[in-house]
């Protein structure tokens, strides 16, 4: 059994690289803080999400993914409820000062904040039932869903901390606070774009 476990490895790995580095809430918000905070500052955002991810993985292994599409209405206050959050928060982005006092005071988010972010992230909801259901064995599901765990954990971890880091690299050309207003609210705006597929389903 651990031989096929093996071997579902590498397609695992591929997709989870790809959904985990693809444009998203996640990683816009982690470009701005890459480039507003740095990627030591970053570090607890980032640890945020790849723990709120794994809580996701957990519930939808459990069946809450699946029973919550079952339930229309909790399911449709869920996701109004996270995509009123996200847009909270894309606001919040697109309206924060640039001046180095005021991004003290704010600060990136916390390990807690980013990690219930992603309660109402309807594309990590998404893309933690892709992978459970596409990669879980029903002869042995929990080793599965482990492997799952462990593999999109490492390799979203890799992926959204590009993202920080492009944010960082960024920095040196973002030296001004009109431009580093104009990033922010750039990025905001595109998340609000990922999320517009949600509001239209």
């Amino acid at each position: 059994m651990m031989a096929t476990l093996w071997e579902i490895m590498p397609a695992m790995s591929v997709l989870a690289f790809v959904l985990a580095i693809t444009p998203g809430p996640n990683n816009f918000l982690l470009a701005s803080s890459g480039a507003q905070f740095g990627m030591k500052r970053s570090l607890r955002h980032l640890l945020g999400i790849r723990l709120g991810i794994m809580v996701l993985i957990v519930l939808c292994a459990s069946g809450v993914g699946a029973a919550m599409t079952q339930h229309p209405g909790i399911y449709q206050t869920l996701r109004y409820l996270g995509l009123g959050y996200m847009l909270w928060m894309a606001g919040k982005l697109a309206l924060s000062s640039a001046s180095g006092m005021a991004a003290e005071q704010t600060g990136p988010l916390s390990v807690r904040q980013a990690t219930l972010f992603q309660l109402g992230n309807v594309k990590a909801w998404m893309a933690c039932l892709a992978l459970v259901s596409s990669y879980n064995l029903p002869e042995q599901y929990w080793s599965s869903v482990l492997m799952i765990l462990l593999v999109f954990t490492a390799f979203g971890f890799m992926a959204n901390s590009l993202w920080a880091y492009m944010g960082y690299g960024m920095r040196c050309l973002l030296d001004s606070p009109k431009k580093q207003q104009g990033f922010n609210v750039a990025l905001a705006l595109l998340t609000v774009g990922t999320l517009l597929p949600a509001f239209l389903d």
